[in-house]
């Protein structure tokens, strides 16, 4: 057997329909794990990474006197299955197998992944041949290509990423638990240190400091507004900016006419064409189009797995001679970009560009398969349609620009004006994220004088240095080393995701400037680049065969000893600084009632809300969307009301959904529902908010005569608005209820929320399941759904009322699901329908139905329906068949009507049993009369 390992099960579904060309796949399932087979081949896909490096027994207590965090650093390293079912799979198949191919992503990353698959396919079958397929895209092209050239697996590489696994792993563990013991930090709250992730965090707060530091200077820009014609112009003054304010009046006030042009220059300028995509550069264009890093690198990823571009972890930026370029272009004119590869084909440069960087193991990102918007959706499309035109603009023309410029004199003042019209758009006629702003002067010739329209001295004050941006970041850790392509994204979410930093641009909290802070006063080699580039450089040196993966890991051990030689003297010192802003960044702001402190607290479960730190005296809070929407955290922002800090959500791979002043937000949000009270008024609201009561709970769980002192009403209306509180409360309850039904059964789609669907429902007067289930599907197609899910929901919702209405009658759960799957729609149609009908309609014994109906009847106090015996219903239905014309279709037509043998009928009204029945009266006179003559109805 031949056995081949992807990374991924997407990877190996791929693979296998390339390889097998015009034979069948067959899918298995072997312990929830997938193959697929063809001929003598079988493909298996990994999970990445199904083993992991760990330390050995007896480091798991963080809080172990023996074993300090310290102790991790020289910590035995073990391997341990992360995928246990794929592991064993593996094994398996691998005893069969002949021959393996290890068909992974060709990085460290990826040769580090086959060589975990090589060692488990060892431990089971050492003698097999075991052969490395390397490709760039998973095209027919390039898998029949690599497959064809099968090599060995590089170990120097797989040693390098081996070795970044231990490091990291080695200074993560040990330095988060120092941190996080020193804090008193546990659990989902703990302080993450890294040799990539802190001095990323560093470059963000030194910008930040930066900022906070900066003093702005004054300067005076001078410009003059003329004429030439109908156009406007604005020029400005030779000096640039003015620092000496009496200088720059002096200037504006010997600007005199005449205005005179003293010379006009006119030039063509040529605008190069973008270089090839490497990851950094790809990064940096998925920012400009809104696109984090970490969810760029994800989409690019799934379309490299499904054969849309090339592996998108690279730092080439020079197109190999072996890449086929016009294969590319070929591939997208099936495509809505035929028109642009046309003219790309007919303008093409002659050598495609290149940037600086050169690199054998993978080309430059680019397409390597055709696509839809509608085949990928929106966000896959966006990425895919820039990896497309950013191909096109490297084998474009460059653009051409003619420029003028021209100087003027006035009063012996010197003023200028540029300008620029695109001569030939090149590049830019494909790629459409780089905007050609033209700005075109009128002709002007030397001697020509304009009218001084205007004058304007505008004062200005210089900027600060900006924030980072996700993309400008990425770029920034590469020119200094810190990290890799394949890492740098996932280090800065990291940095989001443990809220040390928040936005974009990014931005410290109060705790990444805590850490930060204290690791520079006591341990700043961990805040620097320096360490971590040393490190990398080395990893590097290991691919290349120049030094070991021990002689490494041994050289960052010494490295981390030397770090805690500085960090164990300072322990408590850093604690204290640490817990010290922690309990800033919590705190947003004085608390209403009894003035102390408001802060972010967490309950268990998923819940969060804002406390007051006078808890258990003042039981003050503010409620906060659950954990799931994001965790919240404070902003700088005051609220100048309430003098609250504004929150903000954030959550991985989510937009952050900014709150705002949390009081504001709980007084609006509740205000609403508080309307919803019959007797409810602006003024007792006012009086409620002046009381700090904000709530229809906190009414409906207040005694009248508490709520009467505090409103300075009777006790009669306070009483009442306690019960309307808690009547309000329960149809805020079944409008949850409504909502959650939406959620679970209507599909989410772009431009269709689930929010939206519940706020329509309640327009149209449908604010429970039960109003839903007696709603007319027409109105409730109008609600932004189609049809054919408008009768579905209301068929889910009409089963579900029936089930709880059943319910509330007692009948047992096994029953009712089969009483609701035959149609019955509550306990009265156990008076209206023949047990005979139901009995065969839902499978239930006709004894018990008949048990069941009268619990029903007699709880609702409607009659009890007539009683039948199973023995008698059998015998009944014998004789009902034997009547030429009636089958078993016929038959439950007639228990309808509750005819259930040839007595009833013979005794039947025709009429009334067609009414109840469905089945024409004369038929049912046919049938009756056969009782008697025998014979056959006409069908």
């Amino acid at each position: 057997m031949h056995l081949i390992v992807a990374e991924k099960n997407i990877s190996a579904r791929r693979i296998a329909a390339i390889l097998a060309r015009d034979q069948k796949v067959t899918t298995r399932k072997e312990g929830g794990v997938d193959t697929y087979a063809f001929g003598d081949t079988v493909i298996v896909g990994l999970k990445g990474h199904v083993v992991e490096v760990d330390f050995e027994a007896g480091y798991t207590n963080w809080r172990s006197e023996e074993r300090p965090p310290r102790s991790l650093i020289d910590a035995g390293i073990v391997k341990k299955p992360t995928e246990k079912k794929i592991v064993a799979l593996l094994q398996k198949l691998a005893k069969k197998a002949d021959r393996v191919v290890i068909a992974t992503d060709f990085d460290a990353e990826g040769e580090l992944i086959g060589k975990e698959a090589l060692e488990l396919v060892r431990e089971v079958n050492t003698g097999v041949q075991i052969l490395r397929a390397k490709f760039s895209a998973i095209t027919p092209q390039e898998i029949g290509r690599a497959f064809s050239e099968l090599a060995e697996l590089d170990f120097a590489l797989a040693a390098a990423g081996e070795s970044r696994q231990v490091i990291d792993l080695m200074w993560g563990a040990s330095l988060t638990r120092f941190i996080s013991i020193a804090a008193k930090r546990g659990g989902e709250n703990i302080l993450s240190v890294g040799r990539v992730q802190s001095p990323t965090l560093a470059m963000i707060v030194d910008r930040e400091r930066e900022i906070e530091a900066f003093v702005p200077e004054k300067y005076w820009m001078l410009t003059l507004d003329t004429k030439k014609g109908a156009d406007s112009l604005e020029l400005r003054h030779t000096h640039g900016r003015f620092t000496d304010h009496a200088e720059a009046l002096a200037a504006e006030a010997r600007t005199q006419d005449p205005l005179t042009v003293t010379e006009v220059r006119e030039g063509v300028k040529n605008d190069r064409a973008p270089t090839p995509f490497d990851t950094t550069a790809l990064l940096v264009a998925a920012g400009r189009i809104g696109f984090s890093a970490s969810n760029a690198m994800r989409i690019a990823e799934d379309l490299y797995m499904n054969g849309f571009i090339s592996y998108p972890r690279t730092d080439n930026t020079v197109y190999p001679p072996s890449l086929n370029l016009g294969e590319v272009l070929d591939t997208l004119k099936n495509t809505v970009f035929a028109r642009d590869v046309a003219w790309v084909e007919m303008h093409r440069r002659p050598e495609p560009t290149r940037g600086k960087k050169s690199s054998t193991d993978h080309p430059p990102i680019h397409p390597t398969g055709a696509a839809s918007r509608e085949q990928l959706g929106d966000d896959r499309w966006k990425i895919y349609e820039l990896v497309v035109r950013r191909f096109l603009a490297t084998l474009s023309p460059d653009a051409v620009w003619n420029t003028m410029k021209v100087n003027f004199d006035a009063g012996g003042e010197p003023y200028t004006i540029t300008g620029g019209r695109l001569k030939e758009e090149g590049w830019r006629r494909v790629y459409l994220y780089s905007e050609a702003a033209e700005h075109v002067i009128p002709a002007c010739t030397v001697g020509e004088r304009l009218p001084i329209l205007g004058k304007d001295l505008e004062e200005k004050e210089t900027a600060p240095p900006p924030r980072y941006t996700q993309s400008r970041l990425i770029q920034k850790m590469e020119e200094l080393g810190l990290g890799t392509k394949s890492t740098r994204h996932e280090v800065i979410q990291k940095l989001v995701s443990r809220r040390y930093v928040q936005g974009n641009p990014l931005r410290p909290t109060l705790v990444g400037m805590a850490v930060i802070e204290s690791l520079e006063g006591h341990a700043d080699t961990i805040t620097r680049p320096d360490m971590t580039r040393t490190l990398e450089s080395h990893m590097q040196q290991i691919k290349e065969n120049r030094r070991t993966k021990d002689d490494v890991v041994g050289e960052s051990r010494e490295m981390l000893h030397s770090v805690f030689e500085d960090l164990e003297a300072h322990e408590n010192q850093i604690g204290d600084e640490i817990i010290g802003r922690t309990v800033e960044e919590k705190t947003v702001g004085p608390c209403p009632v009894c003035g102390k402190k408001l802060q972010i607290r967490q309950a268990h479960g998923a819940s969060q809300f804002i406390g007051c730190s006078g808890y258990p005296e003042c039981s003050f809070n503010i409620s906060l969307p659950g954990v799931q929407w994001g965790k919240a955290i404070r902003l700088d922002k005051v609220c100048e009301r309430h003098e609250l800090n504004h929150i903000r959500l954030i959550r991985k791979g989510a937009r952050p959904w900014d709150i705002g002043c949390p009081l504001c937000s709980h007084i609006e949000s509740n205000t609403e529902t508080l309307r919803m009270m019959p007797h409810m008024t602006d003024g007792l609201i006012g009086r409620l908010h002046a009381r700090h009561i904000y709530t229809v709970p906190e009414l409906a769980h207040m005694p009248a005569g508490d709520l009467a002192q505090k409103l300075d009403v009777d006790e009669k209306m306070a009483g009442i608005l306690v019960s309307e509180a808690n009547e309000v409360l329960d149809r805020l309850r079944r409008r949850s209820e409504l909502k959650k039904f939406i959620r679970a059964e209507i599909p989410p789609r772009r431009g269709r929320s689930h929010a939206k669907i519940a706020k329509k429902l309640l327009e149209a007067g449908i604010d429970d399941i039960t109003s839903l289930a007696a709603a007319n599907p027409q109105k409730i197609a109008q609600v932004g759904i189609s049809a054919e899910e408008a009768d579905g929901l209301l068929a889910k919702a009409r089963a579900l009322c029936s089930e709880r209405r059943l319910r509330e009658v007692g009948l047992p759960a096994v029953s009712i699901k089969k009483y609701v799957g035959a149609g019955l729609q509550g306990p009265e149609d156990f008076a209206t329908l023949h047990p005979a009908y139901i009995s065969a309609a839902s499978g239930i014994r006709v004894e018990t139905v008949c048990r069941h109906a009268e619990a029903a009847c007699s709880t609702i106090g409607l009659k009890n329906p007539a009683k039948i015996t199973q023995k008698k219903l059998e015998k009944g239905r014998e004789e009902l068949l034997a009547i030429p014309g009636i089958g078993e279709a016929t038959l439950e037509k007639l228990y309808r009507a509750g005819i259930t043998d040839a007595a009833s009928l013979a005794a039947a009204d025709p009429e009334e049993a067609a009414r109840k029945s469905g089945i024409p009266a004369a038929k049912i006179r046919e049938y009756s009369a056969s009782l008697s003559t025998g014979h056959t109805p006409q069908e």
